[in-house]
């Protein structure tokens, strides 16, 4: 909570601050995804986009599909999370920017454990907040914190971590981890900047 609060607190006061073109909104990133989550070792990729369409705001999404990592004989899991949605930068200056987000979320899980299949449809919001910070003219950290409410008390906080690191002028590397209380996730990927 008192990270949220300092996040919340320091949005407040950048809005004065002299602008600056760092923190690229307008990016796609794709990246290979591995973790667990509720015990169950998966992997499989993500892409998510956002675009700065008027000062400060933000169109968002993003594409995620996991599998089991390891094939057992007769048992599958697999599932897909979609997201759009809308976002703002609270402030942002030369080392700093500060912003939110709030999307509709689609969550679809299907699998089969021997003769057994089943399918589970879910919808509902994701609220992100985060501050990204430039390191260097090359190296970006980031943190974030997601909220996901799915409805009929299936919700979550998941605090995130992640670095970017500019190898071209448009073309940088990533590396993230997710963790809460029943699952964790990494990520090694690509952004593109436009």
């Amino acid at each position: 909570m008192k990270s949220i609060k300092a996040l919340l607190l320091a949005g407040v006061m950048m809005p004065g601050l002299a602008l600056a073109d760092s923190s690229h909104y307008n990016l796609i990133e794709g990246a290979y995804l591995q973790g667990e989550i509720n015990g169950v070792e998966v992997d499989g990729f993500g892409v998510e986009a956002s675009l700065e369409f008027f000062d400060r705001i933000l169109a968002v999404a993003s594409f995620t599909d996991l599998g089991l990592d390891d094939d057992t004989a007769g048992t599958d899991l697999e599932g897909d999370v979609k997201s759009i949605g809308l976002g703002y930068i609270f402030g942002r200056n030369e080392t700093a920017s500060v912003y939110g987000s709030a999307s509709y979320i689609d969550s679809d899980v299907r699998g089969r454990l021997g003769a057994f299949t089943f399918a589970e449809d879910s919808e509902g919001v994701q609220f992100e907040l985060g501050a990204r910070m430039n390191l260097s003219p090359e190296a970006e950290f980031f943190v974030a914190v997601k909220h996901t409410d799915l409805g009929e008390g299936d919700e979550e906080t998941t605090p995130g971590v992640g670095l970017v690191y500019q190898f071209l002028p448009a073309l940088s590397g990533t590396v993230t981890f997710d963790r809460n209380a029943d699952d964790d996730m990494m990520g090694l990927g690509l952004r593109l900047n436009f």
